[in-house]
């Protein structure tokens, strides 16, 4: 999954609407003089309005990356690997542990001792 980045000016377009539309919704509310128990048309408009955007940014959150970040969560996996793929420079054997067995020069024969250390 690759992270679209001229998507995000959309993810902060979504996320300012709905700041706006809870905003009007909270103003509706609070200047109405409608009797208690009863919700008015405008309330009840800017409540599914709010839905429909918040439906909307969740969506653009999860295309731009939301996913990628709760699979990472889960899995413990680095996101950066799934974008990116992995570092073309870093060595091959880099995370490989390293085999108790294995001669300290690899080219003495597998049988020889080590070689005393220099300066003695």
């Amino acid at each position: 999954m690759i992270i679209d980045q001229s998507l995000d000016v959309w993810v902060w377009l979504a996320f300012l609407l709905f700041l706006i539309v809870i905003a009007a919704r909270a103003w509706v509310v609070e200047t109405g003089r409608e009797r208690l128990g009863r919700t008015p048309v405008k309330v009840k408009v800017l409540t599914a309005t709010t839905v429909v955007v918040l439906l909307g940014l969740t969506g653009l959150v999860v295309m731009q990356g939301g996913y990628l970040l709760i699979e990472s969560i889960i899995t413990g996996t680095d996101p950066s690997t799934t974008v990116y793929g992995p570092d073309p420079d870093a060595p091959a054997d880099a995370g490989a542990p390293a085999d108790p067995n294995a001669p300290a020069d690899p080219n003495a024969p597998a049988g020889a001792p080590a070689a005393p250390p220099a300066g003695g």
